[in-house]
């Protein structure tokens, strides 16, 4: 380059050079070399010179319209005797026209195209995902491209209909890495992991960050997750998330969505590091789309990050916890607190919004780091995941109640930039509305499927109960804390609050005695992802029962559909219930079907399951020597609509527990865990032929804290107690009746003139017998939230003859 030219890199993509000619007047020349696929606005600024003249006149200002990929004069400047200069440049990038965007993507659109055809072809029938990283790595002879997640626009907006105001690139790193060193390459891990290497992109998905912030604390965490921990020049990498209750493993390449031409358009980290991007992407598959991790609570990410209890505590519970919060710390659990309000935006957009006083954002997630007390002031130590935006009130960076002592005492650290704070608890209770306590340890684990399903009454075909199918025995050998739990398939998945919303699921817990089960605990029934138990249990025998009243196992689709594409593959809402059976069949967790689990789906069709066919099942669709996988379970069915035709195959899926729509009404499966410092045995147990599932149900209406509205419903005549009971967390209702005779009864439950009610029943009459002193569950019932409540309860008995 001319010696009298310079240049400077003054932002990605954007070059600043300046051309100096010398004579009696001096010339400098500034121009801009836009290396981007945006339109800019450039303002070259001179205000302050003294003795020039810009463009040949005396303004001091300039403002040049820069379209992509050009380099344009922004200013001449003519230096006049004793001149003085001084610079000042502001610029501001618009995206440009998507028709710009697509000329300059269209060869590239075309390689990966090719690329995903070629893919396809080495994939075919090959099962990647239950492979080996390196075994994989020998059987590709190209780079990977995921075709479970394939790299298009539906990967990103899921079933929404919507669009970003730019096209997207889906580049690997190598092509937008910014290196500064052609040496070096993209690495999953560069040095040390940190929070703050954290960058939250155009996704809204804070809540993700923030707990994966909280875990780059430990960067020990963050490592566990990666079964894959170097990079590979075919792309290809394997994370380990617990997602529904299980750890899975999840297969994906490293191709992101980008900016054309630019750097990924969602999460990042600083540097040249891709634990961020995988991270996000593995995420973003498990649920389906990117799209689908926009809004979400933190605490649900550190459940699926560590597999760990996690319990939120509320703005009420939050006002006498600071105890609990000092113990938590030094148990060394993760710590998150959020603020009021909806965070859907990114850092970058919010930069020049944040014209409050106190620095903080709404709906935004933090961890926290520390939980002090120092000569009477109680601190609390928060890092905002962005790495700015920082508290400005008491005990801020720069407050004057910090004294030498208590910086001591806390290992303060004063960086004004860091977006690391102290708050006093008193403010904290101001400005937060809650906290996620994640219990990170080395627990004993166990990871057992469970399923709810609906049975009709031996003795009334009329009446339906949605029971849990097993219980679950420990064997308890020394005093311990055991936290049980019940997780639910997530409704974030595609396709699940659709068709598999929440039921209304709680557990409750008894010990073996001399005189049976004693009822030691239960936790509050609620429609939710997930429910825990903590309990301290000292020796004995335990019997832990799932519950659910069943009201909410009708999926909300109105809508038919085509069970395949135009292209000959299955529709988004098809895929999603086949997982469902899959998941439901696959009782070993080993994410393939053997010949007795695929077995158990023929005896639900009424069919013969011939082992020499099943053979040559797995040499036709994608299988290991044992199973079929989900790929090849899918590939399955698409040659069965072709052979038997769509009507054949509803039948099928109404057998296996789902209707015309596609909204599973028969079954649910769950995930039941137990967490425990030391190791526990567990027995599952068939729990429909006994009367635990009703005692359940008796039992829950004794809790205080969950049936805020208890009433006694007049008889016709003494010795029987009805009582209707209305759950506040789960909107239900259940009926209980309680034979005080000495003598068995039959009790009669009308509803028939209440209006706006979904019953757990077929009809709205029920009789049941009782025998003497026997609780029973009548009847549970809901709002069908349509028409307006109204309740009308008829209660007859007589006794038995």
């Amino acid at each position: 380059m001319n010696a009298n030219i310079t240049q400077k890199e003054i932002s990605p993509g954007i070059i600043l050079l300046k051309h100096i000619q010398p004579g009696p007047e001096m010339i400098y020349i500034f121009k801009v070399q836009l290396n981007r696929l945006n339109c800019m606005e450039f303002i070259a600024d001179f205000t302050g010179s003294e003795n020039i003249l810009v463009d040949g006149q005396n303004k001091m200002k300039t403002i040049t319209i820069i379209n992509p990929f050009e380099t344009k004069q922004v200013a001449q400047l003519t230096m006049k005797q004793d001149w003085k200069l001084k610079t000042k440049f502001k610029f501001s990038l618009k995206t440009a026209d998507k028709t710009i965007q697509s000329q300059y993507l269209k060869e590239d659109q075309m390689q990966l195209t090719l690329e995903i055809q070629d893919q396809m072809k080495q994939l075919y029938h090959y099962p990647f995902q239950l492979k080996e990283v390196p075994e994989i790595l020998r059987y590709l002879k190209s780079p990977f491209v995921d075709p479970e997640f394939l790299p298009v626009d539906s990967s990103i907006f899921g079933d929404e209909e919507t669009e970003l105001d730019t096209l997207i690139q889906w580049r690997r790193p190598s092509a937008f890495f910014q290196l500064k060193d052609a040496n070096k390459r993209p690495e999953i891990f560069f040095d040390k992991i940190e929070p703050n290497d954290i960058k939250q992109g155009a996704l809204g998905n804070c809540w993700f960050l923030s707990a994966l912030s909280s875990l780059a604390e430990r960067p020990a965490l963050v490592k566990r997750l990666f079964v894959t921990m170097t990079t590979n020049s075919l792309g290809i990498y394997r994370i380990k998330i617990c997602k529904n209750g299980e750890w899975v493993y999840v297969t994906i390449d490293d191709l992101f969505p980008c900016y054309p031409l630019g750097a990924p358009i969602f999460s990042a980290a600083h540097g040249n590091e891709l634990w961020v991007l995988l991270l996000e992407k593995a995420y973003a598959k498990l649920h389906g789309s990117y799209f689908g991790l926009r809004e979400g609570l933190s605490g649900e990410a550190m459940v699926d990050l560590t597999g760990c209890p996690t319990v939120v505590y509320g703005y009420s519970e939050l006002q006498q916890m600071w105890q609990q919060l000092l113990q938590f710390d030094q148990e060394g659990y993760l710590i998150n607190a959020f603020t009021e309000g909806n965070d859907t935006q990114s850092e970058g957009q919010r930069k020049e919004q944040q014209g409050d006083n106190i620095g903080l954002i709404p709906g935004h997630a933090y961890s926290i780091l520390q939980v002090k007390e120092a000569k009477g002031n109680k601190l609390l130590n928060i890092r905002n995941p962005w790495g700015n935006f920082e508290w400005k009130g008491a005990w801020s960076d720069t407050s004057p109640l910090w004294t030498q002592e208590i910086q001591n005492l806390v290992n303060f650290v004063n960086d004004s930039n860091d977006g690391q704070f102290w708050m006093c608890w008193k403010d904290f209770l101001n400005y937060f509305k809650g906290v996620n306590i994640c219990k990170v340890r080395n627990w004993e684990e166990v990871r057992i499927k469970g399923k709810f399903i609906k049975v009709t009454d031996i003795n009334d075909n009329n009446i339906d109960v949605v029971l849990s199918k097993w219980y679950y025995s420990f064997v308890i050998t020394k005093s311990t804390k055991v936290i049980f739990g019940i997780h639910q398939e997530d409704e974030r998945i595609r396709g699940v609050k659709l068709l598999r919303p929440y039921l209304d699921i709680g557990l409750t817990l008894f010990k073996q005695t001399e005189k049976g089960l004693e009822l030691i605990a239960q936790t509050i029934t609620k429609q939710d992802r997930q429910v825990q138990l903590e309990y301290d249990l000292n020796p004995g025998v335990y019997v832990v029962v799932p519950r659910t009243s069943g009201l909410y196992l009708y999926g909300e689709n109105t809508n038919q559909i085509n069970l395949l594409n135009n292209d000959g593959s299955v529709h988004p809402l098809l895929y999603s219930t086949l997982n469902d059976i899959f998941r439901k069949f696959d009782m070993l967790l080993l994410r393939e079907l053997s010949y007795i689990e695929f077995k158990g789906i023929y005896d639900c069709l009424e069919k013969q399951l011939d082992p020499e066919y099943f053979k040559q099942m797995l040499t036709k669709y994608t299988s290991t020597e044992k199973g079929i996988t989900f790929t090849g379970f899918v590939e399955f069915f698409i040659d069965q609509i072709k052979q038997l035709g769509i009507e054949t195959i509803y039948r099928w899926l109404e057998k296996l527990g789902y209707d015309k729509n596609l909204n599973s009404i028969k079954s649910r499966c769950f995930i039941f865990t137990a967490h425990s410092s030391i190791e526990i045995s567990v027995t599952v147990r068939d729990a429909i032929n006994t009367d635990l599932n009703n005692r359940v149900h008796v039992f829950a209406t004794t809790f205080p804290d969950q049936y805020h509205q208890i009433e006694n419903i007049k008889t016709e005549r003494e010795g029987i107690r009805v009582i209707q009971c209305y759950n506040r967390y789960s909107d239900t209702f259940c009926i209980i009746a309680i034979n005080d005779q000495t003598y068995p009864i039959e009790c009669f439950i009308d509803l028939t003139l209440s209006k706006g009610l979904i019953l757990s029943t077929k009809t709205s009459k029920v009789l049941k017998r009782l025998d003497s002193g026997q609780m029973e569950t009548m009847i549970h019932f809901r709002s069908n939230r349509i028409q307006k409540l109204k309740l009308s309860i008829q209660v007859k008995w007589q006794p038995v003859q």
